[in-house]
């Protein structure tokens, strides 16, 4: 069970595939009222306040983490290549791909929150959910960065996006891991919860029933993420602190800097223990 203000959730894990998923949902109508403007994925560094700057930066490195892994997993000097991210929000990395790699890049969020009254001009950002999105190409690379924990029909999703890849083409999923340190240690509080966001968490075997081998090839599965561990757990304490997270976020900066040094000795070790992000890599046969 996970508490978000006076709402109680509950989880339950499917001893078939091993998902975790969410047994009382809200209606994808009411979605809105859980995905605001102050929502702060949507907010980015504007949250911080006069630390703007400073999380920026720390966002930038985040995106570059990115480019970086899609890179690793396309053929070598593969020429013209097209790009979708599902979930785009705060389409940030898709901006870098245009500008470091100059990819034809394509974002889809089912709001447009995240880029409103922004300028990125050399993008195709759309405002439609993933059910109603229609791909007037084939694309090379599909990136879902912590979105198909939040989607209501993942095998469903996982079979449209099969359509838009051309053979060979690869989906690069990064999602929170419930069999992970962070997750026993912080109990409700933890972040990959995040209800009623948050609908269905997964493990190895539920992505072997997900991705179906005459269709798929799982070319990587890797028990840490782009997003480090430490701001999935810190997110996890402020969230047992009761922090208003459409509020100024100036006054948690500096605890935050210290936290991160103080830990920093134990998080390390991210990539030898499972604290609570994974990455998985797909090819379409």
């Amino acid at each position: 069970m996970h508490k978000a203000n006076d709402e109680k959730f509950y989880f339950n894990l499917c001893e078939n595939c091993d998902t975790v998923f969410l047994t009382n949902p809200v209606a994808p109508a009411e979605l809105e009222s859980y995905y605001t403007e102050n929502y702060l994925p949507y907010k980015g560094a504007d949250a911080w306040g006069r630390f703007s700057n400073f999380v920026e930066k720390s966002q930038k490195k985040l995106d570059l983490k990115r480019v970086k892994l899609v890179q690793k997993f396309l053929k070598q000097k593969q020429k013209s290549v097209h790009i979708l991210d599902v979930g785009c929000g705060n389409p940030s990395f898709l901006d870098l791909v245009e500008k470091k790699l100059q990819f034809t890049c394509t974002g889809i969020d089912f709001s447009d929150a995240g880029w409103r009254g922004k300028e990125f001009n050399n993008l195709t950002l759309v405002n439609t959910s993933i059910e109603d999105f229609e791909a007037d190409q084939l694309f090379d690379v599909i990136t879902l960065w912590h979105f198909l924990e939040h989607d209501y029909d993942p095998p469903k999703t996982i079979a449209k996006l099969h359509n838009f890849l051309k053979p060979g083409g690869k989906i690069v999923i990064e999602v929170p891991d419930y069999v992970s340190i962070s997750r026993r240690r912080q109990h409700e509080n933890w972040q990959g919860w995040h209800s009623p966001r948050h609908l269905s968490l997964f493990s190895e075997k539920s992505f072997s029933v997900l991705f179906d081998q005459e269709k798929w090839i799982i070319k990587k599965h890797l028990r840490y993420g782009t997003l480090d561990a430490f701001t999935l757990w810190w997110l996890g304490k402020m969230e047992k602190k009761g922090i208003s997270w459409s509020g100024n976020m100036e006054p948690e900066f500096w605890p935050l800097v210290g936290l991160k040094v103080l830990t920093f000795p134990f998080f390390i070790f991210e990539k030898l223990v499972p604290f609570g992000i994974q990455i998985l890599v797909v090819e379409k046969k």
